[in-house]
């Protein structure tokens, strides 16, 4: 069997450049040009797309400061400094943060026939930052590594939310699986829920029911989720469909990541069906009020960040 990992960087995709990295695990699609963004990730074993791809909109080119949700193609966008746009500190920060819009630049860093590193990179828009992102794929494994260096350039402190957002398909054999963590629903979307705070996984409905929130409901439904899981007992999150047969998990630093979001449209939002795992430095999606309430990130001036993500990809097939 070949267990060599390669890259292709020859292909486009809706005219994106799109380089194509697989191992015999999983095949992983990016797309420099709009963001950096993770198009596609495969899991092999199982023929199964684990990112979510809006189906009524493909990836097109966005202008800087586009109403996020009106260009939400689907796979993993990346957001900083901001979630929802906002005037701070004298500038305009856009709908999402200033990267999921912008190109970043490119290379082959590493191109062996047991690990293919990608680099990407770009400055700031409004924030004098620079970021780095390394994509590491190696031969034999079902897995990820992402790490990454963000570096504030400029003279005085940096306030933000940095958030990775992967959009992941579901069904509803589908579960959501967070460690020990206390739950802090957000006053929008919520509507099954009474939106009182409750520990992992139980919730109460509306009208005082217990509600396991590992399940994921129908599209019937017609319900949308936003809640704020804090104080993880461990720094992971993830989603697991054992009829389709797979597990993804996102790890992370819980000492920077200190929340994680999840945004669940069970067909209530727009129509859609999907589900966001989103490990972000900080909570609630207004950078003003996590200020606040002092539960943003800051990054003084000169200082950089520097911490690695890793997806696993696993089967969980039950006969």
């Amino acid at each position: 069997m070949n267990d060599q990992v390669r890259i292709d960087a020859a292909w486009r995709h809706h005219d994106f450049r799109a380089l194509v990295i697989e191992n015999r695990f999983l095949r992983l699609i990016v797309l420099p040009e709009l963001g950096g963004k993770l198009w596609s990730l495969v899991y092999k074993p199982v023929d199964r797309e684990i990112f979510w791809h809006n189906p009524r909109m493909a990836p097109r080119p966005a202008f800087y400061g586009a109403a996020y949700d009106d260009w939400f193609c689907g796979g993993w966008d990346e957001l900083f400094p901001n979630d929802a746009p906002t005037t701070f500190a004298g500038d305009a920060y856009p709908d999402h943060g200033e990267w999921w819009a912008m190109p970043f630049a490119w290379e082959i860093a590493t191109q062996r026939a047991d690990e293919v590193t990608l680099r990407l990179w770009r400055a700031g828009i409004v924030t004098n930052t620079f970021v780095e992102r390394w994509i590491t794929v190696r031969a034999g494994e079902a897995r990820v590594e992402l790490r990454y260096r963000i570096r504030n350039d400029g003279p005085q402190p940096l306030d933000f939310l940095w958030k990775l957002h992967p959009a992941l398909a579901i069904s509803p054999h589908a579960r959501i699986e967070l460690p020990d963590c206390a739950v802090l629903p957000d006053p929008a979307f919520n509507e099954r829920l009474d939106k009182q705070p409750f520990a992992w996984p139980h919730a109460r409905s509306a009208q005082g029911e217990m509600v396991d929130m590992r399940v994921v409901p129908p599209v019937s439904a017609a319900a949308c989720d936003f809640y704020y899981a804090t104080d993880l007992a461990e720094g992971w999150c993830a989603l697991t469909d054992e009829q389709a047969g797979y597990r993804f998990k996102l790890t992370f630093d819980p000492a920077l990541f200190r929340s994680v979001w999840v945004f669940g449209a069970y067909g209530g939002w727009r129509g859609h069906y999907v589900a966001i795992l989103e490990p972000c430095t900080g909570y609630p999606y207004r950078l003003e009020d996590a200020v606040t309430q002092g539960t943003a990130s800051r990054l003084g001036a000169g200082e950089e960040i520097e911490t690695t993500v890793a997806v696993s990809l696993a089967g969980e097939r039950r006969d």
